[in-house]
C-alpha cells in the first residue's frame, strides 16, 4: 500500500507542477479524493498552524507594501550599491539577502535588478556576475527569514514533534550564518565568470546598435519617501525583533491560566497581525488596499498550497508512518545526503521552497532524522534554479541589458548553476556542521 500511495502522491505533484500555478494546490483535491474514497486512508488534519502564521506574515507584509514600506527599502539598497560601485558582484548579493531577509520574500530582487545591471555597466562590470549571485541570494535568505513562509512552516512543524531544540532563535542562529556565507561563497565563484564586459561581443553589439543608455545619460528623478513609508517599515521591523527576542527569552513569554507558555507559533501570529493594524491606524491607510498588493497575492499562492498540497502529503505520511520509520529511517540516519539530494530534487521541481518545506520536513521528522540533518536538508529546499523556470531567473534575463545573463541550448547549463550549486553546498554544509552543536 505504501508503493501505491506513494504513486498517488508524486503523480498529483508532477501534474501540479506541469499544469502550473494554484493547480498544484487543487491537485491536492483530487489526491485526497483518491486516498479516502478509493483506498479508504484516513485523513490526517490539514497544516492549520502553518496557514495561520503565513496569513498572518502576509497580511504585515503586504500592509507594509501598501504603505510604499518596500519602495523605501529598494531606496536604501541603492544607494548602498551607488556608494560601492567597484564591489558590485559581491555586495549586491548581500544586500539582495538582507532585503529579502526583512521583507521575507524574494520577489524583492526584481526591484534591485534593474539598479544592479546598470550599476555593473556603468563601472565595467560584466552584469551576469552580480545579476545571478543575486538571484541565488534572495532565494536563499528565504532559509533565513524568520517570517518567510518556508520558515514558519519549519517551525510549525518542528514545535508539533519531539525536536524541542529547534526553535526560532536556534534555527535562525544556524541558517543565518550558514546561508550568509553560502551567499558570499556564491558571490566569489562568479567574480571572474565569463568574458570582461569590454571584451563581450553581445555587449559590443548592443552598443553599436544604441540599445545601451549609460545612467549618466539618462533623466533621473528623486523620489520622495513618505513618512508612511518610514513608519511601516519601522513597525515590521520591530514586530520581527519581537518575535525574535521573545523566541529567545522564554521568560518574556506570557504564562497563561493553564500554567502553559504562550506557544512561540501564537506569538508570531499575534505580533504580524498587530504590526498589520498598527500600520492602518499609523498611517491612515485604506487596508482594501492590501489586498491589491504583489506580496499579498504571492503570499496567499503559499497558504493555498499549505492547505491543497500539504494535506495531502501529511495524509500519506501519517498512513504510513510505521512503514517509513521501520523501512527507510536506518538507511538514510546511515546516508543523510539521501535526504538532503531529495529535498534537492523537490525544491528544483516545485520551484517552491515553502511547498517544499510542507513536502519533506514532515517526511524528515517521520524518518527520525538528527535535527541538524533536517535543518541543513531543508536548507536545500532554495534550488529553484536548477531548472530556470523560477520568476526571479526569468525575470533576471529581461534585465540585463547587455545580455551577458543567460540560458544554455542544453538549459542547465545557464548563468545561474555555478553560484547556485556553490551556495547549495556550502549553506547546507555549515548548516549541518554548525547545528550539530547547536540542537
Amino acid at each position: 500500500m505504501f508503493w501505491i500511495e506513494l504513486a498517488i502522491v508524486l503523480a498529483i505533484i508532477f501534474l501540479g507542477v506541469r499544469k502550473g500555478g494554484t493547480f498544484l494546490a487543487f491537485a491536492g483535491g483530487i489526491g485526497m479524493l483518491i486516498m479516502t474514497f478509493v483506498l479508504h486512508v484516513k485523513p490526517s488534519d490539514p497544516p492549520i498552524t502553518v496557514i495561520l502564521i503565513m496569513i498572518a506574515v502576509i497580511c504585515a507584509a503586504s500592509t507594509m507594501q501598501a504603505c510604499g514600506g518596500l519602495d523605501f527599502l529598494v531606496m536604501i539598497a541603492e544607494k548602498i550599491l551607488r556608494k560601492n560601485p567597484k564591489m558590485i558582484t559581491v555586495l549586491a548579493p548581500i544586500v539582495s539577502y538582507v532585503f529579502t531577509f526583512m521583507c521575507g520574500t524574494g520577489h524583492i530582487v526584481y526591484s534591485l535588478l534593474p539598479v544592479i545591471n546598470e550599476i555593473s555597466i556603468d563601472t565595467g562590470v560584466r552584469p551576469e556576475r552580480p545579476i545571478s549571485a543575486s538571484v541565488i541570494s534572495s532565494q536563499q535568505a528565504i532559509t533565513a527569514c524568520p517570517i518567510s513562509a518556508a520558515t514558519v512552516a519549519i517551525l510549525a512543524f518542528m514545535a508539533e514533534s519531539p525536536y524541542t531544540g529547534v526553535n526560532i532563535f536556534t534555527l535562525l542562529f544556524v541558517c543565518i550564518p550558514a546561508t550568509l556565507i553560502g551567499v558570499v561563497a556564491a558571490a566569489l565563484a562568479v567574480i571572474k565568470k565569463g568574458k570582461e564586459l569590454a571584451d563581450d561581443p553581445e555587449f559590443q553589439r548592443r552598443v553599436a546598435a544604441g540599445q545601451i543608455i549609460k545612467s549618466a545619460e539618462k533623466q533621473k528623478e528623486e523620489k520622495e519617501v513618505s513618512k508612511e513609508a518610514k513608519a511601516s517599515v519601522t513597525i515590521f521591523l520591530t514586530a520581527m525583533v519581537g518575535i525574535v527576542l521573545l523566541g529567545a527569552v522564554k521568560a518574556l513569554v506570557p504564562t497563561l491560566s493553564d500554567g502553559s507558555k504562550l506557544p512561540l507559533t501564537t506569538v508570531i501570529e499575534i505580533f504580524m497581525l498587530v504590526a498589520a493594524a498598527v500600520m492602518v491606524l499609523v498611517t491612515k491607510l485604506d487596508s482594501n488596499k492590501v489586498l491589491d498588493q504583489p506580496v499579498f497575492r504571492t503570499g496567499m499562492f503559499a497558504v493555498i498550497l499549505a492547505f491543497g498540497l500539504c494535506w495531502l502529503v501529511n495524509t500519506f505520511i501519517g498512513d504510513q508512518a510505521s512503514f517509513i520509520t521501520d523501512n527507510m529511517s536506518a538507511l538514510t540516519n546511515q546516508y543523510p545526503w539521501i535526504y538532503i539530494l531529495a529535498v534537492f530534487i523537490v525544491g528544483a521541481i516545485t520551484t517552491s521552497q515553502s511547498s517544499t518545506t510542507m513536502i519533506m520536513v514532515p517526511i524528515g521528522i517521520a524518518l527520525g532524522l538528527p535535527a541538524n540533518i533536517i535543518v541543513a536538508g531543508w536548507i536545500a529546499c532554495s534550488s529553484n534554479y536548477f531548472i530556470p523556470a523560477s520568476g526571479q531567473c526569468v525575470a533576471a534575463l529581461a534585465f540585463d541589458s547587455a545580455g551577458t545573463t543567460k540560458i544554455g541550448k542544453f538549459v542547465i547549463n545557464h548563468s545561474y548553476m555555478i553560484p547556485g550549486l556553490v551556495c547549495t553546498v556550502v549553506s547546507v554544509t555549515v548548516a549541518m556542521l554548525l547545528g550539530a552543536f547547536v540542537f
